[in-house]
């Protein structure tokens, strides 16, 4: 009798052995579709703490996909460095300044086996840094996660010429600006009449392109540049290459942003959510007013996380004073810390307060759907209709295409006045 049990709780305990190793695998099976990302490269990814494929501005990766069902529609999406995510069709449509085409839904096919390899191309408009690749199954509802860093491409340090580049603040010889600024572009010493390339790297390594300038015949160029507020705080690098003499050289400059000092005793607060605290395609953000002059305009900006400024739709003070409006935040904006600040047109109260904005879902737009607003957008407050739409700065801002590497600085002329002196 006694061994009798103990072979009946014997089989018991290997029939529930048996029953957990083939949840454990249902389980694992049912969630078992890969992302496998290739690139010519490999470099740390700051997002996992490990080594990831990666590639260059102008290159492409690989995306090799297993485990979906079989034939099944798959969208894809690209997670950037700052946290925005755009669909492989708007992705490739960026600006590298404002990066707000619509999310057009990117499906690609599995074949029979449920396989998918497809190459896309890396722009100069996406950034240095670690992105991540996700791909859903529509019908499976499997998710695959992959990860790739776009890395600043390796290149040696151009040789010695006689050609000069600087770029000043207009009237002045700083290379530094705030937001709003025009700067001059300065170029000596290239082959007389010949066509230069100018191009202008950002601080977070993505390209804005510049019209190709033609040398004097003394080999000397002028240009200018505006600055404004959309773009990204930090250091720049202008590059200007002749494209028959091949002198390359390098004009450092920093951008800052303007600061904007709280005064009166106008308040702004984020009414809703209660923790300030958001996500992409999350619950909108209400944000109040109060105390300010009754029925005045109040003109309202974000700051972005990289320093860039969103102008929205002036909002208006009602009979006491306040206001509200309510922001929609979409995936196409980066997550990170931003600022809201109100300023009272004929008061002068101005008042700051702050939100944050945490990785959500990407919620693409249908192919035959219809373009999607700019974000951050107006979709609510107490007077509606003029004081409700999208960023009012953005338009003009785009740049076009242009090279991807800039090597740092090799000029070393301090004194102004040398950028016309040969050899400095």
């Amino acid at each position: 009798m006694f061994q009798k049990m103990r072979s009946r709780r014997f089989a018991l305990v290997f029939a529930l052995a048996v029953a957990l190793v083939l949840g454990v695998y249902v389980r694992q099976s049912a969630a078992a579709a890969i992302y496998i990302v290739h690139g010519s490269s490999s470099a740390a990814c700051e997002r996992t703490g490990q080594t990831a494929q990666a590639d260059y501005q102008d290159g492409i990766f690989g995306s090799e996909l297993h485990g979906f069902w079989d034939q099944e529609p798959i969208t894809i999406s690209f997670s950037f460095p700052d946290g925005q995510t755009f669909s492989p069709e708007a992705a490739f449509l960026l600006d590298g300044v404002v990066n707000m085409p619509t999310n057009f839904t990117t499906d690609f096919h599995a074949d029979v086996a449920g396989d998918l390899y497809f190459d896309y191309p890396i722009t100069n408009k996406w950034p240095y840094g670690c992105y991540q690749m996700t791909a859903y199954g529509n019908h499976s509802g499997q998710t695959a996660i992959g990860f790739f860093v776009v890395a600043p491409r390796p290149a040696a340090k151009p040789g010695a010429s006689p050609a000069q580049f600087a770029v000043w603040k207009n009237g002045t010889f700083e290379a530094s600006a705030e937001h709003d600024a025009l700067v001059n572009l300065h170029g000596t010493g290239f082959y007389p009449n010949e066509q230069i390339g100018v191009w202008i790297t950002q601080p977070d390594g993505s390209v804005i392109g510049y019209p190709t300038q033609v040398s004097s015949d003394a080999g000397n160029f002028e240009s200018t540049f505006q600055f404004t507020s959309v773009h990204q705080t930090g250091k720049y690098t202008f590059t200007a290459y002749g494209l028959t003499s091949k002198y390359q050289v390098f004009a450092p400059f920093e951008l800052r942003g303007q600061q904007s000092v709280p005064s009166g005793w106008a308040k702004l607060r984020v009414a809703y959510p209660a923790s300030g605290t958001t996500t992409q395609n999350g619950a909108s953000i209400a944000v109040s007013g109060t105390l300010f002059q009754q029925y005045e305009p109040v003109g309202i900006w974000i700051t972005l996380p990289d320093g860039s400024v969103r102008g929205l739709p002036t909002q208006l003070a009602d009979g006491n004073g306040d206001f509200y409006a309510v922001l929609a935040i979409d995936e196409r904006l980066p997550v990170g810390e931003y600022k809201l600040t109100a300023s009272g047109v004929y008061s002068g109260r101005l008042v700051i307060t702050d939100f944050s904005v945490n990785g959500g879902s990407f919620i693409g737009t249908s192919p035959d759907g219809p373009e999607d607003p700019n974000t951050p957008f107006v979709q609510g407050s107490n007077f509606g209709d003029g004081t409700l739409g999208e960023p009012t700065n953005i338009n003009g801002a785009e740049g076009n295409a242009g090279p991807e590497i800039t090597p740092p600085d090799t000029q070393n002329c301090g004194d102004p006045a040398s950028l016309w002196t040969s050899n400095c």
